[in-house]
């Protein structure tokens, strides 16, 4: 008999134990209005769950990801916008430059001005986003263009920094540099924004400022080619009584041949005299224009003397107003072209974050309905698990009592 009262009481203590640890827990998911957390309550639930946080740890990253993207695109389009200022700037000088009556004081003054806009746009290709990287350096940590004895070049790479915004997307955060400081696509071929500059304080400097890109005579001339170092290739156009042909020739190499073989054409001969220099001769009017040297020399090309003996430098025809402006003009289209490049990569941006905005509140949702109770079943449960508990008492009273009863008689 009192073997299996203590059995029993075990029993039930065990049974109110149990009761009371499963009503302490319902009672706390209910004040907190959560499922019970544990794996084993629901193993199917709590995968769901599990999958739910892990894209909404994603997410967060893309989200994260997103911002610091914006930011450095905001970057971009702000260095962008100032590069394209810096341009017009440099055309508004290339047409002040061409008016008659600038002055040396005057044509000075602007060639300050023009260089003060090539190192303003210099300083602007090297800038930096909020993490100290180069906007326009691809991966090269260093500066991205450099100054040489010959201009600026590109000293970063083709790298092109993108940002993760989606399981599958990706959006470049920066355009690269070589694209859009130095392919300017102009009429004397692919130029860099900072060639053009270079051009301009050189056209605003002797002494390319007190030479022309065309000279005449009549009658007779004396044309001394300025010598190369290494080699390189002149082109120049010549119109004489009979016509104009272009005239093209290695240096070093005979100009003379050159200009003689197109005599039939031009009405002009020519012949070296002893000082090195080449005499022209026609019936008629000579002119020498349209003279470039693959070189790129920002230097005096040839002089002419003409028939009274006066002397005139010529150099590049790109120095000349017109193709100037027009390569100006160039850059500015080019410049207005990387802008609407980096608005449609913040756009990209902009369009991914909202998306990944809706994605998190479904998430959210999704993983809020995973989580909370039904609080009306839990209620009941609750209530159930309670009349369990005071029904158990009162058969162990009862029985309790009983054997109690029996073992005092």
């Amino acid at each position: 008999m009192t073997l299996g009262t203590t059995l029993f009481a075990t029993l039930a203590s065990r049974n109110f134990a149990r009761i009371q640890t499963e009503i302490g827990g319902l009672q706390e998911r209910i004040s907190a209005a959560t499922q019970d957390p544990r794996p084993s309550a629901d193993p199917a639930r709590a995968l769901q769950l599990s999958a739910a946080r892990e894209v909404q740890d994603a997410l967060s990253r893309f989200s994260v990801n997103a911002g610091t993207a914006a930011e450095r695109l905001a970057h971009l389009d702000v260095t962008l916008g100032d590069v394209a200022s810096h341009v017009r700037d440099l055309k508004d000088i290339v047409l002040q430059m061409g008016n008659a009556s600038l002055t040396d004081e005057g044509r000075a003054g602007l060639r300050i001005e023009a260089e003060a806009l090539r190192e303003a746009m210099l300083a602007a290709a090297n800038r930096k986003d909020g993490t100290g990287q180069g906007l326009f350096s691809g991966y090269a940590t260093g500066a991205a263009f450099e100054k040489t004895a010959t201009g600026v070049r590109f000293a970063g790479n083709a790298g092109q920094p993108v940002a993760q915004l989606s399981e599958s997307l990706r959006v470049a955060t920066s355009l690269g540099g070589n694209e859009v400081f130095m392919t300017v696509e102009t009429e004397g071929g692919v130029r860099s924004l900072f060639d053009l500059a270079d051009d301009l304080v050189a056209a605003l400097s002797p002494p390319i400022s007190k030479a022309t890109t065309s000279r005449t005579s009549v009658g007779t001339a004396s044309l001394s080619i300025e010598p190369v170092q290494g080699e390189a290739t002149l082109r120049f156009t010549l119109t004489g009584p009979g016509g104009s042909a272009e005239i093209e020739q290695r240096l070093p190499g005979s100009v003379e041949e050159a200009i003689n073989a197109a005599a039939a054409t031009t009405g002009i001969t020519a012949t070296t005299a002893a000082d090195g220099s080449l005499r022209l001769a026609s019936l008629g009017t000579i002119e020498l224009s349209g003279m470039s040297r693959s070189d790129g020399a920002r230097e005096v090309l040839a002089t002419l003397t003409d028939e009274r003996g006066r002397e005139g430098w010529v150099v590049d025809k790109r120095f000349g107003a017109s193709p100037m402006t027009a390569a100006f003009d160039a850059a500015i289209g080019h410049m207005a072209e990387q802008r609407a490049r980096a608005g449609s990569l913040a756009a990209s941006v902009d369009s991914q974050m909202e998306a990944i905005k809706g994605r998190q509140t479904r998430m959210t949702q999704t993983v809020a309905g995973l989580e909370d109770l039904d609080v009306a079943a839990a209620v009941t449960r609750l209530q159930a698990l309670l009349l369990t508990q005071e029904a158990a008492q009162q058969t162990y009273v009862k029985i309790a009592s009983r054997s109690l009863f029996d073992y005092l008689r």
